[in-house]
C-alpha cells in the first residue's frame, strides 16, 4: 500500500464515523447572529447545567476558544497488584496486573465507592470510603479472594439500572468472552449485517445481578466480539448502549469504535461505526519516532449535563502501516485519552481541541499508555473523577518490568472542557425559557473577570441587567452567583445571557 493510499483510507473511514453531522449543532452554527430560528427557544429546567462542549446552545461567540483540560493525577496509582492472583502470565513472564476497563460507582445512600476491575479475564472487586484508599474484601465467591464469578469476561463494564423493575436485575454487565463454537458464532453472525469478514470465536456477552457480586449470564451472546466494550444507559429512554471495538469490519480502518443499542439486553441493533480516526490523528502518530498511523482502542461514554461526553483512547501506532486496513495483533504504540461529545449518544463529534484529557505520564506508572477508562465519572466535593488503566510500558512493549495499575484522573466539576478568552471574549447563549431565577457560573477568572448582561427577545439589554450593572466576578469557583447592582434574580420571560469573559475560563452555568 502506498503512503498516499494509506492516508486516504484513514481519512475516509474517519469521516464516516468521527465527523457525522449533528443536526442540532448544524442548526445552531448555521443560523447567523441575530437570527435564532422561530419556535426554537429551548426550555432550561431548574438546576439543569449547561456546559460548553459544543455550540448548540450558543447564539454567538467571539474572542474565545474551546479548550480541553488535562486531568490532575496523584503521583502514585490508587490501586495496584498486591495479591498472588493479580498477575497476567504470558510465555512465562508474569506481569503485575490490576486494570480497569470497567466501572466505579458511588452508593447514593452511604457514599461508599465500589470498583469492579479486571486481571485479564478475571473480575475483582474493591471498596473505598473516599475513592482513594481501597480495600479488597475476601468475598468467598472464588476461594478466599476478592474475585467474583463473571464467566471469564474480558473488559467487563457495569451499570446500576435505576429503571429496572426487577430487583434481581438492577446491576447489568457486559464483556467479551472467547471459546465459542462455530455453530454459536454463525448463529450470531446471521443476526447482523457486515458480519461475513468475522473469523474469531470471541463474542460480547451480558449478565445481570441483584448486588453486583453474584451474576447470571443471559443465555446467548449478544454481539460479535473483540476484546473491549463499555456500556451506558440513556437516562431518558432507558435504552442500553454498547460501545465496542471491531478490527476486521469492512467499514473500519484498523481498530475503531462501533455502537449497538438494545431495549432489553437481549436483542441488539446492527452495529454502526460511530467514532474513527482521521488524517489529523494519523499526523499526530507520525510525529512519534517510527509512528505510522492512529487507531481507536476503545471508548467510554456517559450522559452529562443534558448531553453526552465520551473518552476515546487514541492509539498512536509504531511500526509498519496496516495492510488492507486491518488491525493486527502485537501492534506497538502509545495510548492516551481525548474528549468527544454528542447530543444523543449516537452521533458523535470530535472536540475541536484534541489535546489529551488523560495524557500518558508524567508519572512512571502511566508513562507507557492509558488504555482503558471507566464508563462513568464519580463525584467527590467539587471534583469529578475517572479511574483508568495505566501501564508503565507502551502497548505490546517488551519491558520485563512492565506493571499495570489503576490511576485516578481528577477535574473540577464540569472541568473537562471550557471556553477561554485571553483578552475579552463574548459568549451569547441561545434565547432560553427558564424555570429557575438565579444564575450561577463555574468559571476561573482569578486573573481577569466575568460580566453578564441579560438580553430580551427584542434583542435589547434589559434595564438594570447591563454589562455595567453586573457585579464583576474575579474568582475561581464552581458555583459563583451572578448579581447586578439592584438584582439577584433574573427577569421574567425568555432571555439570552451575554457573558463578557476576560483572561479566564468558563466551564458551565446553571439557573437555579
Amino acid at each position: 500500500m502506498t503512503r498516499r493510499k494509506f492516508i486516504l483510507n484513514g481519512v475516509g473511514m474517519g469521516l464516516t464515523g468521527g465527523l457525522l453531522a449533528n443536526p442540532l449543532w448544524a442548526s445552531s452554527v448555521n443560523t447567523p447572529p441575530g437570527e435564532q430560528k422561530t419556535g426554537s427557544t429551548p426550555l432550561i429546567q431548574k438546576g439543569e447545567k449547561q456546559i460548553f462542549a459544543d455550540d448548540v446552545m450558543i447564539f454567538y461567540k467571539s474572542g474565545v476558544t474551546r479548550k480541553c483540560h488535562a486531568a490532575q493525577k496523584p503521583e502514585h496509582p490508587v490501586l495496584e497488584s498486591d495479591k498472588p492472583w493479580e498477575c497476567f502470565e504470558n510465555e512465562g513472564v508474569r506481569t503485575p496486573y490490576a486494570g480497569i476497563y470497567g466501572t466505579v460507582l458511588r452508593d447514593e445512600n452511604t457514599g461508599q465507592f465500589r470498583m469492579w476491575y479486571n486481571v485479564y479475564k478475571e473480575t475483582c472487586y474493591a471498596e473505598s470510603p473516599d475513592g482513594i484508599n481501597w480495600q479488597k474484601p475476601e468475598l468467598g465467591l472464588a476461594g478466599q479472594t476478592n474475585k467474583i464469578n463473571l464467566f471469564d469476561f474480558h473488559s467487563p463494564s457495569f451499570i446500576f439500572d435505576k429503571m429496572e423493575p426487577d430487583p434481581a436485575k438492577r446491576y447489568k454487565a457486559i464483556g467479551a468472552k472467547d471459546g465459542f463454537s462455530k455453530e454459536v458464532i454463525n448463529r450470531l453472525k446471521s443476526k447482523f449485517r457486515f458480519s461475513e469478514s468475522y473469523r474469531r470465536n470471541y463474542a460480547y456477552c451480558a449478565a445481570y445481578s441483584s448486588d453486583g457480586l453474584n451474576w447470571t449470564m443471559y443465555p446467548d451472546p449478544i454481539l460479535m466480539g473483540m476484546d473491549t466494550i463499555t456500556m451506558a444507559q440513556d437516562p431518558v429512554t432507558g435504552e442500553y448502549l454498547a460501545f465496542h471495538k471491531q478490527t476486521q469490519d469492512p467499514r473500519s480502518f484498523g481498530r475503531q469504535v462501533f455502537l449497538s443499542t438494545s431495549k432489553d439486553m437481549l436483542s441488539w441493533s446492527d452495529t454502526e461505526l460511530v467514532m474513527a480516526t482521521d488524517d489529523i490523528d494519523h499526523e499526530q502518530a507520525r510525529k512519534l519516532e517510527g509512528g505510522t498511523h492512529s487507531e481507536l482502542y476503545n471508548m467510554s461514554a456517559f450522559p452529562y449535563a443534558g448531553q453526552w461526553l465520551g473518552l476515546i483512547t487514541h492509539f498512536r501506532c509504531i511500526g509498519e502501516p496496516l495492510v488492507n486496513g486491518k488491525a493486527k495483533a502485537g501492534q506497538k504504540g502509545i495510548i492516551d485519552v481525548q474528549l468527544v461529545h454528542s447530543r444523543d449518544g449516537r452521533k458523535w463529534q470530535r472536540c475541536s481541541d484534541r489535546s489529551p484529557v488523560i495524557p500518558a505520564g508524567p508519572y512512571e506508572y502511566d508513562k507507557g499508555m492509558v488504555f482503558g477508562v471507566c464508563n462513568t465519572p464519580v463525584f467527590a466535593g467539587d471534583e469529578m473523577w475517572m479511574y483508568y488503566s495505566a501501564s508503565t510500558d507502551i502497548h505490546c512493549g517488551d519491558s520485563p518490568e512492565k506493571k499495570v495499575s489503576i490511576g485516578r484522573a481528577a477535574w473540577r466539576v464540569d472541568g473537562m472542557v471550557s471556553l477561554r478568552a485571553e483578552e475579552e471574549g463574548i459568549i451569547q447563549t441561545a434565547y432560553l425559557r427558564k424555570q429557575g431565577d438565579r444564575l450561577f457560573v463555574n468559571a476561573d477568572v482569578s486573573e481577569g473577570q466575568l460580566l453578564v448582561e441579560v438580553v430580551n427577545e427584542a434583542r435589547q439589554v434589559i434595564p438594570g441587567y447591563g454589562k455595567n450593572d453586573c457585579i464583576p466576578l474575579r474568582g475561581d469557583g464552581v458555583h459563583q452567583p451572578v448579581t447586578w447592582n439592584h438584582q439577584k434574580n433574573l427577569p421574567e420571560g425568555s432571555v439570552s445571557l451575554k457573558f463578557y469573559l476576560t483572561k479566564g475560563n468558563i466551564y458551565s452555568y446553571v439557573i437555579s
